[in-house]
């Protein structure tokens, strides 16, 4: 029989603090497993859910599954704001000044658990938190400590809160070549001697190694094969980012681009090569070297895939403006399709395309476009008509030229009517003519972008 997630935050807390020694009362359990539903089911969460979290748990690693059970739980952005119990713990830390967070000055140096923390991630009272500085990480850490300080060993907590700062990600090399795992080896000697904690280099060492076990989880699905379940943690991730997508059927055309330009902008300034980590054979060579090309391909191919999807979407955008303005982009599109409902969508009015010479059936991004991503979201398709439509419509010479104009109308220096002038005409005729179709209350003015008018 199944449990609820409540019950099975329970047993983890349970069974973790029964492989470390440790009795713990059952009120307490509730309330500890209490503490982390409430935080990480709020409804803007659909990665960092309690599914997440349940995906580390290593049953024969106390240490491992303490530390997943807390890293996520603070993620101020998305949650847009703490949860009554995480704040409780946490604000005697930090102070607030028009919206920006820093670490508060003169806290007593009794306080254990809080300069561990600050050291352990490396940050100074007064110092401001951002997204830079592991703002949800060291607050994630800094809960656990709180809350579980009373309860297990201080080196206990450290190498879990080790863990916890692992997952800050994308972390480059040192000019020496070195990695912040190999720097973690050198620096943290220093700060468990400070606290008066004995743990020697190998169990320092079998720490780090847990660290890096710990980070490559966080983010394994940059090592998924199958490019559709990969792009599913993506559309995951959209509406955590961006609160105008939690209301499927409402947000607007603009609002939808600019969503999906931004996870490109993220692929595109992202390195591959500091997407997985690796500390004295761990993972083993073979293992690391797998994983980073699959982040390099995954990588290269949802840049890809969403470059074709704004596309579509942006050619949506500027019939919207010149027509009227920006509206949602159901009504353009009609609404997400239901199961065992049909609804009006665009794509049925987009004439048949023969295919062309550069449109390969068995490639990744046809796929992805025609049959679309591994499962469904609750505020978009999986597949994608519109942009298969625009994809089979110009070569991909040209669409990497029509993206490049597409950023400068972004930024303003083309007008809506100027951009889809430089696109291929029977394509936006095509378009506006199915949007015609679509939206009765501007019928006769998308005609004229059809050349109908």
């Amino acid at each position: 029989m199944q449990v609820g997630n409540v019950q099975k935050l329970i047993s983890i807390f349970k069974q973790s603090f029964h492989q470390l020694g440790v009795t713990v009362s059952l009120d307490k359990l509730e309330t500890l497993s209490v503490t982390i539903h409430r935080a990480m089911t709020t409804q803007a969460r659909h990665f960092h859910t309690l599914e997440h979290v349940f995906n580390f748990v290593d049953p024969e690693n106390a240490i491992l599954s303490l530390a997943a059970l807390y890293h996520d739980i603070v993620y101020y952005q998305v949650d847009m704001g703490f949860s009554p119990h995480v704040w409780e713990l946490i604000s005697p830390y930090i102070r607030r000044e028009n919206d920006i967070f820093f670490v508060v000055e003169n806290i007593p140096a009794v306080d254990r658990q809080f300069f561990m923390t600050l050291d352990i991630f490396e940050l100074v009272p007064g110092q401001q938190l951002t997204s830079l500085t592991a703002m949800n990480e060291f607050l994630s850490a800094l809960v656990m400590q709180k809350q579980l300080s009373e309860l297990i060993s201080e080196k206990d907590l450290a190498l879990m809160t080790l863990c916890i700062e692992a997952t800050i990600p994308f972390r480059g090399f040192f000019a020496d070549g070195r990695n912040h795992f190999d720097y973690l080896e050198q620096r943290l000697p220093s700060v468990f001697e400070r606290y008066g904690l004995a743990i020697s280099s190998e169990d320092l060492i079998e720490g780090i190694k847990t660290a890096v076990v710990f980070a490559n989880k966080d983010i394994e699905n940059f090592a998924e094969g199958d490019p559709g379940v990969f792009l599913d943690s993506t559309w995951k991730l959209l509406p955590e980012t961006n609160a105008a997508l939690r209301l499927p059927d409402v947000y607007s055309i603009g609002a939808y681009r600019h969503a999906l330009l931004n996870m490109k902008v993220f692929f595109d300034n992202l390195n591959p090569d500091t997407v997985f980590c690796q500390y004295r054979g761990v993972p083993v060579q073979e293992l690391f070297e797998q994983m980073s090309q699959i982040a390099h391909d995954n990588v290269r191919i949802a840049s890809q895939y969403l470059g074709i999807k704004i596309l579509g979407t942006t050619i949506l955008e500027a019939l919207a403006l010149c027509t009227g303005g920006d509206a949602p982009l159901s009504l353009f599109l009609g609404d997400i399709p239901r199961e065992g409902v049909t609804i009006k969508r665009l794509e049925y009015f987009l004439p048949e395309l023969d295919d062309p010479s550069w449109v390969e059936h068995n490639s990744i991004i046809y796929q992805l476009l025609e049959s679309g991503r591994a499962s469904d979201v609750s505020f978009d398709m999986k597949n994608s008509p519109l942009s298969l439509f625009v994809y089979k419509s110009v070569p991909p010479d040209t669409l990497a030229s029509y993206l490049k104009l597409a950023q400068s109308f972004f930024d303003g220096q083309i007008s809506p009517e100027g951009y889809l002038k430089s696109l291929d005409t029977t394509m936006v005729h095509a378009i506006a003519r199915a949007s015609s179709v679509m939206v009765y209350t501007r019928r006769q003015v998308l005609l004229n972008y059809a050349g109908e008018g």
